[in-house]
């Protein structure tokens, strides 16, 4: 059940290099997907070391692709800087200067991630939000405009798949006009406002591969985190039709400290999400992981659902990919 488990979570590394407790747990639980932060990137050699052994320690139990993940968004969130990639502005900036500059940059951040061996940018930000937004997102979206935010991330979406990186769209359903940081705190609203959905609307109508939800109680929906929401997933699938895996923001965040990080786990896979995302050191979460593992070893629904979130994450691919096929 563990290694079943382990196929739905992406989870980090101590720092540049593997230690003796990561090389164990990859190799022999089959541990594959990971998001990179500015502390594992150090110079182009040592990257390139660090993914061909993850990849090479993850193959033997391994089924279907590593995830390497990354937030390179530009401006203030860039794991990836000089002199790997350079300086990048904000979304926010770029927009300003129309569709052409916006497709430039979008192929700039795409390739920076490709060239370190990375295949997953957790971007675009699809969010609503203009200058007089709280810091937590001011500067990290397309703007404010709806049509305009749906138009850019579909540009961003585009250049990255076809530079051969894979998207993913955030953080449904719109953290924009909310003053509260998920990070620190849940933050809570009545209702989604009808073109906080339009971006998200129009990236599924595109063909972005993955969806990310972000920790927000709406009341409307139900009294739960939409972590934690079966039927925020559910809107997600029936009413934006999106057949992608559904991915957690990070499960380690201030915002969710009501939770112990078992619950977490167990609670966002319960609600439908197919890739569990917990920006913790590997060796952190084990003792964790074989708790969960146990809990859902005595739920025919929970290991329903983990077959189902395989399922998802093993049809994922890029047209490069599709055209091998």
């Amino acid at each position: 059940m563990i290694r079943k488990l382990v196929a739905l979570l992406m989870s980090t590394l101590s720092g540049p290099e593997l230690t003796d407790e990561e090389r164990e747990a990859i190799r022999d639980l089959g541990f594959r997907h990971f998001i990179f932060f500015k502390r594992h990137f150090q110079e182009r050699d040592q990257i390139s070391a660090l993914m061909a052994e993850i990849k090479t320690l993850s193959e033997r139990l391994a089924q279907g692709q590593n995830l390497l993940a990354v937030d390179q968004e530009g401006g203030r969130v860039q794991r990836i800087g000089p002199p790997l990639a350079p300086e990048f502005p904000e979304p926010f900036e770029v927009a300003r200067r129309g569709a052409s500059e916006v497709e430039k940059f979008s192929r700039e951040i795409a390739r920076s991630v490709r060239f370190l061996g990375l295949n997953l940018n957790l971007a675009p930000v699809l969010d609503l939000a203009g200058e007089e937004a709280p810091d937590f997102l001011r500067g990290r979206t397309f703007g404010e405009d709806p049509k305009e935010v749906a138009r850019f991330g579909e540009v961003f979406i585009r250049a990255h798949l076809e530079e051969g990186v894979f998207p993913c769209a955030k953080h449904f359903p719109g953290l924009g006009g909310i003053e509260k940081d998920p990070h620190e705190e849940l933050p809570e609203i009545q209702k989604v406002r009808p073109e906080d959905l339009w971006p998200f609307k129009n990236a599924v109508a595109v063909g972005v591969p993955f969806m990310m939800t972000t920790h927000l109680v709406v009341k409307s929906w139900d009294d739960k985190p939409l972590t934690f929401s079966e039927r925020a997933v559910d809107i997600l699938r029936r009413e934006l039709s999106f057949c992608g895996p559904v991915v957690t923001d990070d499960l380690a965040m201030k915002g969710l400290s009501a939770w112990e990080w078992p619950e977490r786990l167990i609670y966002a896979l319960a609600a439908g999400h197919d890739l569990l995302l917990f920006c913790r050191p590997l060796p952190e979460l084990l003792p964790v992981l074989f708790e969960v593992a146990k809990e859902i070893s005595t739920s025919r629904v929970l290991r329903e659902r983990l077959l189902e979130g395989i399922t998802k994450l093993s049809k994922v691919s890029l047209p490069s990919q599709q055209k091998k096929l």
